[in-house]
């Protein structure tokens, strides 16, 4: 029983280190990949990006340019 116990405790830890190990390199892999395409978007929309910028906010800003254009298109429209 103890033997039992110890395994499973063990492979627990290895399973929760993988998992922690790997959630750690997507988020650094895909953050690059999220930052360029607000990028892109950014200058679609005119807006200036610079490298300061939060991601967050860059994001914030595009929604809102975003969302200015769709107003001004139901305006002509």
């Amino acid at each position: 029983m103890e033997a039992t116990t110890i395994t499973a405790l063990i492979t627990l830890l290895v399973l929760a280190l993988v998992t922690v190990v790997m959630v750690r390199k997507y988020n650094r892999t895909h953050r690059a990949e999220i930052r360029a395409r607000l990028l892109d978007k950014a200058e679609k929309y005119d807006i200036a990006a610079p490298e300061e910028l939060e991601t967050s906010e860059l994001a914030a800003q595009v929604r809102a340019a975003k969302h200015e254009q769709k107003q001004r298109n139901l305006k002509t429209a």
